[in-house]
């Protein structure tokens, strides 16, 4: 018994030293995976963090290249636009003009015309230009009277032979008001309609803004185009967005000059308006 007995610690012994070797190798194994972990983090960590300031760099060096580029790319000067024939002159109150657009050209007026869209209803605005067409949804809600001028002029065709004035590369252009002989303001001056927050540009959005620094909105409008347009004056009152077109805003684009002035003539030849759905 004594002999069975001695031969059962014996073995129980082996086995718990065997256990406990085991359970060591384990822990060693353990440590050693960890260790190899953190050292494999601390290296991907220093690339990435080395990836980062390269890039950086390289994202910085880019931009200020493109930046650079961009502007020294341009076109050092433009050409002067060429003013529009003048069209009638009306002495007396002005009228709704026909919405077919048949009413003679009219260029110069004596008084701010009445209300004679319907402020309840969207309106499009088809303009065709010497460098491609668009289209811009109108919409009253924004600024009741402004919209409604622009479409009492645009049914007069005060616009037709309005040239491209200004090109600001990736944020802007502007079709201005200049007529053979002078007189380019319509005559009349309406206050702007700008939020109180300033107009916020995007893409495609026109605008009208004060023809001269002392007189309210006369006629200028502006198309914001690319994405520089947060850049562009926000006072100015907003007429609504552009619809379709996107050829003709790069067409334009592209025409910019460091003066400001486009490289090539640009004209309207015509604006059609016309009435769309109820604003919900």
């Amino acid at each position: 018994m004594g002999t069975n007995s001695d031969r059962r610690r014996r073995e129980s012994e082996r086995e718990r030293r065997q256990a406990a070797i085991q359970r060591q190798r384990a822990r060693v194994e353990r440590r050693r995976k960890f260790m190899a972990a953190g050292i494999a983090a601390v290296v991907v960590l220093a690339g990435f963090a080395g990836f980062l300031g390269s890039r950086s760099t390289r994202d910085s060096t880019t931009t200020t290249t493109a930046s650079t580029t961009t502007s020294t790319a341009l076109p050092a000067d433009g050409v002067a636009p060429v003013p529009a024939a003048p069209g009638a002159t009306l002495t007396g109150p002005t009228p709704c003009p026909a919405e077919d657009g048949s009413s003679p050209r009219t260029t110069r007026f004596a008084s701010a015309p009445p209300t004679c869209i319907d402020t309840s209803r969207f309106l499009r605005a088809r303009f065709s230009t010497t460098a491609g067409d668009f289209t811009v949804q109108l919409n009253p809600r924004l600024a009741p009277q402004t919209v409604n001028t622009f479409v009492v002029l645009a049914r007069y065709r005060y616009y037709d032979g309005q040239p491209l004035t200004t090109v600001r590369t990736r944020g802007s252009f502007s079709f201005g008001m200049a007529f053979t002989g002078g007189g380019g303001e319509p005559g009349f001056a309406i206050p702007g309609e700008v939020p109180a927050g300033g107009t916020v540009f995007t893409p495609g959005s026109l605008s009208m803004a004060p023809a001269s620094a002392s007189n309210g909105i006369g006629g200028r409008l502006v198309l914001a185009t690319f994405e520089a347009a947060p850049g562009n004056d926000q006072d100015v009152t907003p007429l609504g967005i552009m619809l379709d077109g996107d050829d003709t805003l790069t067409a334009i684009d592209a025409l910019a000059s460091r003066t400001g002035l486009p490289t090539t003539p640009v004209s309207i030849r015509s604006i059609t308006i016309t009435t769309g759905g109820t604003i919900s």
